[in-house]
């Protein structure tokens, strides 16, 4: 038998498979009930596994969400994140932040580089619902005023 996930871990895991449920469901058109749907593979997986490797499943599987967002424009994400919000969901923003290898890329970094990076730390910057720091959100703020200015000397 499996030792119980950790009060954090639990809670991780609750946020995600709810997230990609949701994502999964209300986007990209799959039913609740499918033998595909999230809620399924998740229990397959504790069933044969543990809630461990399920966890692990459910961020890899907030990973592809964001990577499929990553070429959406800040407005589509921005009404994604509403609806999670609306539905008290974690939104899309807040995922991404926390999962996004993109999004540690560019902090590690300290600039970014081209529109899709420009548009995934914007989006996190606008959704004032996610839990970044005040610092964080400044940092990430001056990223995006420096590449703007660098966009503007180049036109």
């Amino acid at each position: 038998m499996t030792r119980p996930l950790s009060p954090d871990r639990e809670r991780e895991f609750q946020e995600l498979l709810a997230f990609v449920s949701f994502y999964t469901t209300n986007v990209s058109g799959m039913t609740p009930t499918s033998t595909f749907s999230i809620d399924t593979v998740c229990a397959a997986i504790i069933e044969q596994h543990g809630k461990s490797k399920a966890l692990e499943g459910l961020r890899q599987a907030a990973n592809d969400v964001i990577e499929e967002l990553s070429d959406k424009r800040s407005a589509g994400v921005a009404a994604l994140d509403e609806a999670l919000r609306a539905s008290g969901l974690i939104t899309a923003s807040e995922v991404r932040r926390r999962y996004g290898s993109s999004y540690k890329r560019i902090t590690k970094r300290g600039t970014i580089r081209n529109d899709t990076e420009y548009y995934l730390i914007n989006g996190i910057v606008v959704d004032l619902g996610n839990g970044i720091s005040d610092e964080e959100r400044a940092t990430l703020q001056r990223l995006l005023d420096r590449y703007e200015a660098a966009a503007r000397g180049k036109s």
